[in-house]
């Protein structure tokens, strides 16, 4: 399915919506909070008190939505994508080479197997082709080991972790993935896409787009923002009304993505 849009470059200033201009002043958003849901940290103020809210931990994700008290299904979402994080194996062979020599046996053919990388439903070729080259050292590691050549076991691991290392999911990876595609919703009829664009937003470069979803009551604006930074993907979601499309700008607008460093010095 088509839905691409000839893309471009587009100002933070061009995409927030001007729905509150003339209508008193803008809703206020709370302190700025640090989110860990992936290595990498995002940072993010919240809607006011008469949006709620609630964990997200369904469908791959990990992160926080606010619902719009009676405001029928109007909700601003700000999300991360925990399972493709636990694809990249880096942290997983950087533990195994630190704990290799507290582990006994049985602990260390565990942990090794463990640090494999998935193969299924690949992100990209070359994210294909480095899990084949991890799996391959990480199996020569199993066999040196169970040879008893522990300097084999060494090198073979580190090449395996040079070979995690080689390698960062980047927003084209993602967003075969993660973009809105009526015919893998439930009910695909009610899905109208609309406008999408390659943009920026947070300092990062980001992919947007406009749709509708339409329900028994009312259309309702359905609006993705996607980011990778870091090789970590991000989504902040927007479902609702006109009036309150302002607000999940805002909202967007206060994200930032600080280091580690950054943030634990504050």
């Amino acid at each position: 399915m088509s839905r691409f849009v000839q893309a471009g470059i587009v100002a933070v200033s061009i995409l927030a919506p001007l729905a509150g201009c003339g209508k008193g002043p803008a809703e206020q958003l709370g302190p700025p909070e640090t989110f860990h849901w992936v290595s990498q940290p995002i940072t993010f103020s919240p809607p006011s008190g008469k949006w709620e809210r609630q964990g997200d931990n369904g469908g791959g994700m990990l992160g926080v939505r606010f619902i719009l008290t009676g405001g029928g299904g109007q909700c601003i979402g700000v999300l991360a994508h925990r399972q493709l994080a636990e694809r990249d194996r880096r942290e997983a062979i950087e533990k195994l080479i630190a704990r290799r020599d507290s582990l006994s046996r049985r602990e260390f053919l565990r942990e090794l197997s463990l640090a494999h990388a998935r193969t299924e439903d690949p992100l990209s070729e070359r994210e294909t082709a480095v899990a084949t080259e991890i799996n391959a050292m990480l199996n020569q590691a199993m066999l040196d080991y169970l040879d008893g050549n522990p300097t084999f076991v060494t090198n073979d691991l580190a090449a395996a972790l040079r070979a995690a290392q080689s390698y960062e999911m980047t927003l084209a990876d993602l967003l075969p993935h993660a973009r809105l595609r009526p015919e893998r919703m439930q009910e695909p009829a009610r899905w109208r896409i609309g406008y999408e664009r390659d943009t920026t937003f947070a300092g990062q470069p980001a992919f947007a787009s406009d749709d509708t979803l339409i329900t028994p009551e009312r259309p309702l604006l359905y609006r993705e923002i996607f980011w990778v930074v870091h090789g970590r993907g991000f989504k902040a979601v927007y479902q609702g009304t006109e009036e309150n499309l302002e607000t999940f700008y805002r909202v967007v607008n206060s994200i930032q993505f600080p280091e580690e460093a950054d943030v634990a010095s504050n």
